[in-house]
């Protein structure tokens, strides 16, 4: 057992965890409402929060992205943030310079690399972090709100990358952009009061969980679900396909 949680119960957010295991590998997301606990649960897990009570075992390198990139920043350039961790190694090695090459055009850090990050955009800061830790590469990401200041092609190329990590590490997600996490992630963790112990779909977390809709689609979508419809959970989160759900099914109904 790498990472077991037993009988705790976090400060402010009171969320108990009677049982958790992370699982050996693979992509989850940790989904609730605001205030319900999950960045708690990710502190404990990267073990800045300590608790009195309970299990807490722990037998993994975890790495955290937080939710505000900048509380992670602490040296003077780009180039500094990416290498801290490894001043003590030969830069004469060749092996390690191409991997860190591959990394610094991996999340494009060329043009940066002098620069302090503190000048960076949010999303730039994210994507610092993010290849510090694809350097570190810890047994287990935690990514809190990755999405945050990125665009379109920056948030397509960070599902591409994890996609890519499924099979060699844990990743636990917490994110409130369902159309990102149901596009490649199958299932995650409902944290509201109490976590649960086991993965469900995440499609059915989105929704049997009465969080209010953020489009008409994602609305039209939880309306029909409700009446029973046969439609996927994630149709709503591509337009087009979503589009060709719907008209199948008003051929269906037409022609009853």
């Amino acid at each position: 057992m790498a990472i077991l949680i037993e009988n705790v119960t976090l400060p402010f957010s009171e969320l108990r965890i009677p049982f958790w295991q992370a699982p050996e590998k693979g992509l989850y997301g940790v989904v609730g409402p605001n205030g319900s606990g999950k960045s708690q649960f990710f502190s404990l897990l990267y073990q800045e929060l300590k608790v009195r009570h309970g299990t807490v075992v722990i037998n993994e390198r975890v790495g955290c992205v937080m939710q505000h990139p900048e509380h992670q920043l602490t040296e003077s350039t780009v180039a500094n943030e990416l290498l801290w961790a490894f001043r003590g190694k030969k830069q004469s090695d060749s092996r390690w310079q191409q991997r860190v090459d591959q990394i610094v055009a991996r999340w494009q850090l060329g043009s940066l690399w002098n620069q302090s990050p503190w000048t960076l955009s949010t999303g730039q800061k994210r994507r610092v972090v993010l290849a510090a830790y694809d350097l570190l590469n810890p047994d287990v990401l935690l990514l809190d709100e990755p999405t945050e200041g990125l665009d379109g092609f920056w948030r397509e190329e960070l599902k591409r990358w994890l996609i890519s990590q499924e099979l060699s590490r844990l990743t636990l997600v917490i994110s409130h952009d369902w159309p990102w996490l149901l596009s490649f992630m199958e299932t995650g963790f409902w944290c509201e009061k109490t976590l649960d112990s086991s993965a469900t779909d995440l499609g059915k977390l989105w929704h049997h969980h009465t969080l209010s809709a953020q489009s008409p689609l994602e609305e039209l979508w939880r309306d029909l679900l409700n009446r029973n419809a046969p439609v996927s959970f994630r149709g709503w989160i591509d337009a087009e396909r979503a589009l060709q759900q719907v008209v199948k099914l008003w051929n269906q109904v037409r022609h009853q």
